[in-house]
């Protein structure tokens, strides 16, 4: 993943007067920030070069060509000044946005690390409810889940293919319950009292899913 790096077009793209502004700005920011003890350029040089940039972009206002000639010399000043001070929070900040943050800086876009499908569900549950025929599925938290599909049957090794996002169930394999949802935790009603259920889940999100949990079972109630 692409390092978060000082957006150093923010500043770039500004007139003179913005220029100046921000580069004021960086400097409240940057003075006494603990996370930047040694700025380079250092930050009396910046604010030097921007009084110096206001002072010739204001004599260039209804001047002559020296005096714009005067004033884009300094603009140029301060510009080199900005990028290297960019570049000195990049060094130290070394992708982080909080640091650049502190700094008054805007900090890039990081790119985005490809989804993965999720990791096999583990520690999962059944637990009976006080209503007949009612069970409690759940299993522990997985990461980038999206959703979590629970198969319950009433043999351990039931006659299904899953194919993507479709589950096929061989008529032999009947009758068996699927429940899917964006919660790990399910529940599960009108269940056959006096009869053993099997149960697993697995997690998925739009990058595929998740292999089988263990299979696990319970004697409902």
């Amino acid at each position: 993943m692409a390092k978060a790096k000082v957006k150093i077009d923010v500043y770039m793209s500004k007139n003179i007067p913005g220029k100046i502004e921000y580069a004021r700005d960086r400097v409240i920011d940057m003075t006494g920030n603990p996370n930047f003890t040694t700025p380079n350029p250092a930050l009396l040089i910046i604010s030097n070069a921007a009084d110096d940039l206001e002072t010739k972009y204001n004599a260039a206002q209804g001047g002559g060509p020296s005096d714009t000639e005067a004033q884009d010399a300094a603009e140029l000043v301060l510009d080199d000044l900005m990028h290297k001070e960019a570049a000195y929070v990049d060094t130290v900040a070394d992708g982080n946005t909080v640091v650049i943050t502190s700094g008054g800086w805007t900090p890039t876009k990081t790119e985005k690390v490809p989804l993965l499908p999720p990791l096999k569900a583990t520690g999962t549950s059944l637990t009976q409810t006080p209503q007949s025929g009612t069970i409690i599925s759940n299993c522990n938290p997985v990461a980038n889940a999206k959703g979590f599909v629970t198969i319950l049957s009433l043999t351990e090794n039931p006659a299904i293919t899953i194919d993507g996002n479709q589950i096929v169930v061989a008529p032999s394999a009947q009758p068996v319950i699927i429940h899917v949802g964006s919660k790990r935790k399910a529940t599960h009603t009108n269940l056959t009292p006096a009869t053993k259920y099997y149960m697993r889940k697995y997690a998925f999100n739009t990058a595929g899913r998740a292999p089988d949990s263990d299979v696990i079972s319970i004697m409902v109630v």
